[in-house]
């Protein structure tokens, strides 16, 4: 592990000014003045780790010379804030992150990231009785372009996450705000709506230019949907869904601006119990100005089969937009399963798999193809501190107008988290 503390002396310095920042503010922060209602938690994490493809680009697309292993440090800091007054539920999280490479110091960055939601049920309830409505926030920098989450609690709901799209390594700035409502109509029935914005901005693509590949798309989304849900009985309902996403784009590089039109009309069966909880949904997604339809939903399994085990399955095909190698509109097929098994008190074990098969307009047999793989053993060392052992693996397959290429890619290391409650 000693190569993962060999960074350059002036990398050392401006990590520890980082860090000294960190402790100052966090120091201050048990005096302020905070309401019984909320909870404030500091957390840091430091993670090392050898990374066998930090561009995640094949090495022929690589400028000549390119190392494209390395090992890294990163350092986090973040701040939960949970918020609970008679009429709000807020749960926030913010932070920021430094990462350095021992090899490829130019690429050493900063990231930032601001994710939760707020529930404000017993707000709008004085005015509507039994109305519901709820935002959601998920915001991020980096040049890290995700394309799964990993962990079997946290399920794959951002535009872009979902669909398993990865793309090479880029300073980005990605945005998800959401609102979801329901509106009572009678004891058993209720109408659904929401509006989803998303916006995506790619900066310069990092590792050696593509001439003649247009590779980015700056993307702006927004989504509406809505329609009546019936209680059958206490754990059963259906609904029916019409959700339209109208996407507007344009290259990263610089161009004109061309919209794409999404159109689904869908129907869904869920039933929840206490254990385990079980949703189907299916329909049609009519996609402009290429004047296609196909057929589109999801399956979505969640269960408990003991205290200390939980399973999920999720199978998906959507009309997504595209923002990679090719801009419009792409048909995503997502599989993706996880099991998380705590061992005993203290130690618990984490896996992932998840596929996606990205079918580009207006000819599918152009494909993106993402296979992830993830686990992890986590140790609760105290009470506030928590070691885990981590491993990823990614195998990447695209076939597009622009450009052919395969290549695979590892992570392993270790990582410590340290929450003051």
């Amino acid at each position: 592990m000693i190569p993962l503390w060999s960074c350059r002396h002036v990398e050392i310095g401006r990590l520890f000014r980082f860090v000294v920042a960190v402790v100052l503010l966090w120091g201050i922060l048990p005096t302020l003045s905070i309401h019984a209602e909320t909870i404030i938690v500091p957390s840091a994490s430091l993670r090392s780790y050898y990374d066998s493809n930090v561009y995640r680009r094949p090495k022929q697309l690589l400028a000549p010379g390119t190392q494209a292993d390395d090992f890294a440090n990163m350092f986090g800091a973040n701040i939960a804030l949970l918020h609970k007054t008679r009429d709000i539920d807020v749960d926030m999280k913010m932070g920021g992150i430094f990462q350095t490479y021992v090899e490829n110091t130019n690429r050493n960055y900063f990231g930032a990231l601001l994710n939760g939601h707020i529930g404000l049920d017993h707000w709008i309830d004085q005015y509507v009785r039994g109305a519901k409505l709820r935002v959601m926030e998920n915001l991020r920098y980096t040049p890290e372009q995700p394309s799964f989450l990993q962990g079997v609690r946290d399920l794959p709901t951002d535009v872009g996450l979902t669909t398993g799209i990865q793309g090479f390594r880029a300073n980005t700035l990605y945005n998800t705000t959401q609102f979801k409502g329901t509106y009572p109509v009678s004891r058993d029935l209720v109408v659904e709506g929401g509006y989803t914005f998303v916006i995506r901005r790619v900066g310069r693509v990092q590792g050696g230019d593509l001439p003649g590949a247009t590779v980015y798309f700056d993307t702006m989304a927004h989504t509406w949907s809505g329609g009546p849900r019936y209680q059958l009985t206490r754990n059963d309902s259906v609904a029916a869904t019409y959700r339209q996403t109208f996407i507007t784009q344009s290259a990263a590089q610089g161009g004109r601006n061309f919209n794409t039109n999404l159109i689904a009309l869908e129907g869904e069966y869920t039933k929840d119990f206490q254990e385990w909880s079980f949703s189907i949904q299916g329909g049609i997604t009519f996609a402009e100005p290429v004047g296609r339809t196909f057929p589109s939903g999801a399956l979505t399994v969640t269960t408990q089969p003991e205290r200390d085990t939980v399973v999920y399955l999720r199978l998906s095909r959507q009309g997504m937009p595209s923002f990679f190698l090719q801009g419009g509109a792409t048909i995503s097929n997502v599989a993706g399963m996880g099991i998380s098994r705590k061992i005993y008190e203290r130690l618990i074990l984490d896996g992932t798999v998840n596929f996606g098969y990205n079918e580009y307009f207006p000819n599918t047999d152009r494909k993106l193809q993402n296979i992830t793989a993830s686990s992890k053993l986590a140790y609760k060392l105290t009470r506030t501190i928590t070691g885990e052992i981590f491993y990823i693996y990614q195998n990447i397959d695209t076939n597009s107008s622009t450009l052919q290429f395969q290549y695979s890619r590892s992570q392993a290391g270790l990582m410590l988290t340290v929450a003051w409650e």
